[in-house]
């Protein structure tokens, strides 16, 4: 069931997504001024962003737990409900990056310093 729940997620996705971003950005002008509009816009994008990142935390769990993170860590990628940078802050936080981790924590703070740990979710 969850291969066939998958490829119809993905179809929908495809069919729907394209659509649902342009719909979104043109209504937040048609209901609103311009900077209300694009503080709408920023959001909307904002939350867009932590949702793909929750995705590729599901998606990259195996790769990204050996790649990322010691196997004795205790905080695996994977939950459907954390995001990436959350699962990098906690390994951080707890010396358990690798130095392929320790490279992408280290450009996420170029972009956002101290991106990781101030991304960590509640335990």
């Amino acid at each position: 069931m969850g291969i066939l729940l998958f490829i119809a997620a993905v179809i929908l996705n495809l069919i729907l997504l394209p659509v649902a971003l342009i719909w979104g950005v043109v209504e937040s002008f048609w209901q609103r001024g311009l900077g209300s509009a694009l503080k709408r816009i920023n959001k909307y994008f904002f939350d867009l962003a932590i949702s793909l990142d929750q995705f590729g935390n599901v998606v990259c769990k195996e790769l990204l737990n050996d790649a990322l993170i010691k196997s004795s860590s205790p905080y695996k990628f994977g939950n459907p409900d954390e995001t990436i940078s959350s699962v990098l802050g906690k390994n951080k936080r707890e010396g358990h990056l690798l130095k392929i981790g320790k490279a992408v924590d280290y450009t996420l703070d170029k972009l956002d310093e101290n991106h990781s740990i101030k991304s960590i979710e509640q335990e």
